[in-house]
């Protein structure tokens, strides 16, 4: 019993041994087969990845090429981009002038729309003055008319009473007008004092009532009031009057031409001696007329003056 047992010790022992070596040995090939699949499927997959590789490698040499394509297409639009810039500043500039150039047209229409509008008014009040005008001329015009006729019935009037007056009037009561009698010192100075005088003009105006022409010569006399000379005469004169011959002296004479209109004449008579304070008269004649005589009075002086 003893040796059974000895026995079958180890026979178990050998047969946990084989066993464990056969389980052993199962894993084994169990693991050594799945590392063979295993290896196969690495070497597929490395194959694949080999492949992958190749294919990116030429992917990654076209990238490069398309890169460097890009760069160089990149910095050509770089500089059509530069140019661009260039052409859009230019641009900007142009439309900026192009704006300013605008404001100031449109400030410029704008002041013509206003001077326009001005002007307007203007010729509106031009337009309603002239008709005003042309109004007021028409109005003239038959105001004018009236004047005119008014005028020359006037005139007939006045032709009527010179003629009326030629008629009732004697033509020796017609006498020169608008006498002026100016003394003068010897500097050509006026003046009213007696001792002083150098020079006395007398003017008039001849009317043509006295039917005094052509060339024909004037006297002037001065006397005093009564007539008396007050100095010696030039010579005397014989003036042929319609109702009397009136002899005069004469102090100063001068030759006018009379055209038969309104003749305004100056005579000037010098004085040979001084002459005194007082009032004189200075009478005008022609050979056939009496033309008018004037007043004047000449005054004393101081002895300061």
């Amino acid at each position: 019993m003893e040796t059974t047992s000895r026995t079958s010790t180890p026979l178990t022992a050998i047969l946990a041994m084989l066993l464990t070596l056969g389980v052993v040995g199962g894993l084994y090939l169990d693991k050594t087969r799945t590392l063979v699949d295993r290896f196969d499927q690495e070497e597929r997959r490395a194959d694949s990845l080999l492949s992958v590789k190749l294919q990116l490698e030429g992917d990654v040499r076209s990238l490069t090429s398309q890169l460097e394509t890009a760069t160089s297409e990149n910095e050509s639009l770089g500089k059509r981009i530069s140019a661009l810039h260039g052409q859009l500043y230019q641009r900007d500039a142009v439309e900026r002038q192009l704006r300013q150039q605008n404001r100031l047209r449109t400030g410029t229409i704008h002041g013509l729309h206003r001077n326009l509008d001005s002007m307007t008014t203007i010729r509106d009040s031009l337009e309603n003055q002239l008709a005003a005008m042309n109004d007021k001329i028409g109005w003239l015009t038959d105001s004018n008319g009236l004047l005119l006729k008014e005028a020359k019935e006037l005139q007939q009037k006045i032709n009527d009473l010179n003629t009326t007056l030629q008629t009732k009037v004697p033509r020796s009561a017609i006498t020169g007008d608008e006498f002026m009698v100016e003394s003068t010192k010897g500097n050509h100075k006026e003046t009213a004092k007696a001792k002083k005088v150098n020079t006395v003009t007398i003017s008039l105006n001849v009317p043509p009532e006295l039917q005094v022409d052509s060339i024909q010569e004037v006297f002037v006399s001065l006397t005093d009031p009564q007539h008396n000379p007050v100095m010696p005469p030039l010579r005397t004169e014989t003036v042929v009057l319609e109702s009397v011959n009136e002899v005069v002296p004469v102090h100063a004479i001068q030759r006018v031409i009379f055209t038969g209109k309104p003749t305004r004449i100056s005579i000037r008579l010098t004085p040979d001696k001084t002459l005194k304070p007082g009032i004189y008269r200075a009478s005008v004649y022609t050979k056939n007329a009496y033309l008018g005589s004037v007043d004047f009075r000449l005054r004393d002086s101081f002895w300061f003056f």
